[in-house]
């Protein structure tokens, strides 16, 4: 896993924030830097899993390097994106910690500083970008994917996913089925049979399947990105 330190500016207009967590990253203490930086409200954080506010991108690297500092005890820098209120990527450095009382048991505590170099960048309008390609390039997907995998409905299933899930920390398949505009009870017969094939993930169990929040696996993210890197421009996430 990549964990390094980033030789950048930070943006002076911004101010060092705080951020206490447990050793699972449940939000335990937040300060108000740390609520500008989010675009969010105190109550909105505190008790809710900080992984759930990072890019559906990196949320793999975060949860594994949350794990890397739960588990060897040495302090860490990291660069991560956080999912703000307003849908917009902010670029942050994360220094972090496992700090301790002596006599409760062990908190994560953390420094974020926002990057001068890495302002935020609207999600919609990047994610347009990259899914016009994407159906650009929609011919060549059964040489590369194969035709039964995306067949029907699943290929703009994944292109809806890999388009809103940026915009919030929970994408339902209400969400997804709005988006193009499809049947909600075929289409989650759809997203559970993709489910089972690993390029979704069930994030949240719901009342009802139209109510269950989904993201796109981890492995179909690095499929995409290397898919669409024979069309030019940014890989997926960049623009």
């Amino acid at each position: 896993m990549e964990v390094r330190i980033l030789q950048s500016f930070f943006d002076p207009d911004v101010p060092v924030a705080h951020v206490l967590t447990d050793l699972a990253g449940t939000y335990l203490s937040v300060d108000d830097a740390y609520c500008e930086i989010l675009g969010r409200e105190r109550t909105e954080l505190i008790g809710r899993v900080a992984v759930q506010f990072t890019n559906p991108v990196e949320q793999a690297r975060h949860t594994r390097a949350i794990a890397q500092l739960r588990d060897s005890g040495a302090p860490l820098t990291i660069s991560k994106s956080y999912v703000r209120s307003d849908g917009k990527l902010m670029r942050v450095q994360n220094r972090a910690s496992v700090v301790s009382d002596g006599i409760g048991p062990q908190r994560l505590v953390a420094t974020v500083r926002p990057l001068a170099d890495a302002m935020p960048i609207g999600t919609l309008e990047s994610n347009f970008i990259t899914v016009t390609r994407m159906l650009r390039a929609r011919r060549g997907r059964s040489d590369a994917f194969g035709a039964e995998r995306f067949a029907g409905a699943k290929w703009d299933i994944a292109l809806a996913c890999f388009k809103l899930e940026c915009v919030g920390p929970r994408l339902s398949i209400g969400d997804i089925c709005r988006e193009i505009g499809l049947d909600p009870t075929s289409g989650a017969l759809d997203v559970l049979d993709m489910v089972a094939r690993g390029d979704l993930e069930i994030e949240n169990a719901g009342c009802g399947l139209e109510d269950s929040s989904v993201r796109t696996s981890t492995a179909l993210q690095a499929e995409l990105a290397r898919y669409l890197s024979q069309y030019g421009g940014p890989p997926p996430g960049k623009v």
